[in-house]
C-alpha cells in the first residue's frame, strides 16, 4: 500500500528579510571586509573596484538599517563596522568561506558554463558609455553633496521639488511621482527629513487618508548650503563639456530613451 502523505502547514520564514538582504550583490563582500575590522568608505570602495559609490551607499545603508553595521564620524570620514548583531554572520561565513573553497577544490574546469555569446560592438559600446556616465555622476553628486554638503544628492533632490511646489508642500504620492520613487521609498526618506527638522509631515487637507511633506525654513536653508556642490557637479561632467547643440541633442536623446518606457510589449527579450 502507497504510504500515506501529510500535508505540510505553510511556515513563514522568520529570516526572509535577511536571505533578501544578503543576497543582494556586493552585500557578502561589504560584511566579509568589515570582518576583518572597521573602515572609512574610501577603504570599503578602493577593495572592491567594481562597486560605484552609489551602490556602496546604499549598501551601507540597509545594512545599518538592518541593524549589522554602524559607523562613527572620524577626522576623514565616517568609519563603518559591525555592530554585536552583524559579528554574529562571522561563523556563518566562515562556513560559507570554507564550503566555497572546497567546492573549488572538487569542482571540474570542465563544467564551467559556456561563455556568453558575444555582442555587437557597436550596441555594447553605447550602453557601456552611457552607464559609465550616469555612474561617474551620480558617484561625483554622492562625493560632493554627501561628504561635502552632508546630504545625500536624492534628499536634495527631494528637497527642489518641495522648494517648486505650491506652498512648498506636496502629497506623498506626489512627491514619489516627482522624483520617480517607489512610496515606500519615499515615506523613508520624508521620515529622515522629518528628524532633521527640514520637513513636516502633516495629513492631507482634501483628504484625511494621505499625508503631505511641506518644507521648512531650517529645510530651505540645508537645500540652498547643498546647492552650490550640486550645482558644480552637473556643471562640471554635465553641462560644460557640451556644446549647446550637444545639450540639445543630449536632452532629446534621453527623451527618446525614457518615451521607450511608455511603448513596452511586457516582453522581456535580450538586445544588448
Amino acid at each position: 500500500m502507497p504510504r500515506p502523505t501529510t500535508a505540510l502547514s505553510p511556515v513563514a520564514p522568520r529570516t526572509g528579510a535577511v536571505f533578501v538582504l544578503l543576497g543582494k550583490r556586493w552585500t557578502g563582500q561589504i560584511i566579509d571586509l568589515l570582518l576583518q575590522g572597521p573602515a572609512r568608505f574610501g577603504l570599503l570602495a578602493a577593495s572592491l573596484p567594481g562597486l560605484s559609490h552609489r551602490v556602496l551607499t546604499e549598501r551601507l545603508t540597509e545594512l545599518q538599517r538592518a541593524g549589522l553595521v554602524a559607523h562613527a564620524s572620524g577626522p576623514e570620514g565616517p568609519i563603518y563596522a559591525l555592530t554585536p548583531h552583524g559579528e554574529g554572520l562571522r561563523p556563518a561565513m566562515e562556513a560559507l568561506a570554507a564550503w566555497a573553497e572546497t567546492s573549488a577544490s572538487d569542482g571540474d574546469a570542465g563544467d564551467a558554463p559556456p561563455a556568453a555569446a558575444p555582442c555587437l560592438d557597436g550596441q555594447r559600446g553605447a550602453w557601456e558609455a552611457f552607464s559609465y556616465a550616469g555612474e561617474r555622476v551620480r558617484d561625483a553628486l554622492e562625493q560632493r553633496v554627501q561628504h561635502r554638503a552632508g546630504m545625500p544628492p536624492s534628499y536634495f533632490e527631494l528637497l527642489v521639488q518641495l522648494r517648486l511646489a505650491p506652498g512648498q508642500r506636496l502629497r506623498m504620492s506626489e512627491l514619489a511621482a516627482a522624483t520617480r520613487s517607489k512610496p515606500s521609498r519615499i515615506t523613508y526618506a520624508v521620515t529622515r527629513l522629518e528628524q532633521a527638522g527640514w520637513v513636516i509631515r502633516d495629513s492631507d487637507p482634501t483628504d484625511g487618508r494621505g499625508s503631505t511633506a511641506t518644507l521648512t525654513e531650517q529645510g530651505l536653508q540645508a537645500m540652498n548650503e547643498a546647492r552650490p556642490e550640486y550645482t558644480r557637479t552637473i556643471h562640471d561632467h554635465v553641462l560644460d563639456p557640451l556644446a549647446p547643440h550637444e545639450r540639445n541633442q543630449l536632452r532629446m536623446l534621453c527623451e527618446k530613451i525614457l518615451a521607450s518606457f511608455d511603448h513596452t510589449d511586457g516582453h522581456d527579450e535580450a538586445r544588448v
